[in-house]
């Protein structure tokens, strides 16, 4: 696999006489990983486990208490969406958007509601969070993990720059982290350094530029 939106850009490649044929996708520890560096090939495949799991929990939905039918949402389709979303957490929001519709409909089958019911409303009746607050929780997690040296930290010291390093005047943002640079687009809306920039709130990301000075 050739990470490229460009096609054909490298000789073919052999291996003991053997043709190696090139391939669109990855997939390693349950993320699927294609040649454009897009996420929507990964998504496509919880999307359709999940679908088929909801499906079954209708087929429950009037035989089963609503504390039965959420104790089942959270033990078996729970977890096939929040496996690896820390890591899509950059995806587009369209893409984003298949899962959530899968959690709205979920939550609708949980409470007996109508297809027609505002899928704004059905979240807070369950006292549920989104997927987008889970994901955000979890990356939260994972870099306080980092911070508070319970895990190593699998960042470049030279990842992470306060202004004030680089900027040889007073700013309102001196102590702010800057965005790491990278030479194509495609790859900073893919690693997770982006929801580092945008999604975690100051102070830490200050305890994790500490960090990665000293280690």
């Amino acid at each position: 696999m050739t990470i490229s939106n460009q096609r054909n850009i490298h000789p073919p490649l052999f291996f003991n006489n053997t043709h190696l044929s090139e391939t669109d996708t990855h997939k390693h520890l349950g993320l699927i990983f294609h040649h454009s560096l897009s996420w929507y090939t990964h998504i496509l495949q919880p999307h359709q486990k999940v679908m088929t799991k909801i499906n079954r929990l209708r087929s429950f939905s009037n035989s089963l208490p609503r504390h039965s039918l959420l104790t089942i949402y959270k033990t078996n389709i729970l977890p096939i969406v929040d496996h690896g979303s820390i890591i899509y957490h950059n995806c587009p929001d369209s893409d984003k958007h298949l899962l959530h519709k899968a959690q709205n409909s979920a939550a609708k089958i949980i409470l007996g509601c109508l297809k027609t019911t505002s899928s704004s409303d059905v979240l807070p009746d369950l006292n549920h969070k989104t997927l987008n607050h889970r994901r955000e929780i979890s990356i939260l997690r994972c870099f306080s993990k980092i911070i508070f040296r319970l895990v190593p930290c699998p960042f470049s010291t030279n990842l992470f720059r306060s202004f004030s390093e680089f900027v040889p005047y007073t700013l309102r943002h001196n102590l702010d982290v800057q965005i790491p640079l990278f030479l194509k687009s495609l790859a900073f809306n893919f690693f997770s350094v982006r929801p580092v920039a945008y999604g975690i709130p100051s102070h830490m990301k200050l305890n994790l530029l500490q960090v990665t000075q000293i280690s």
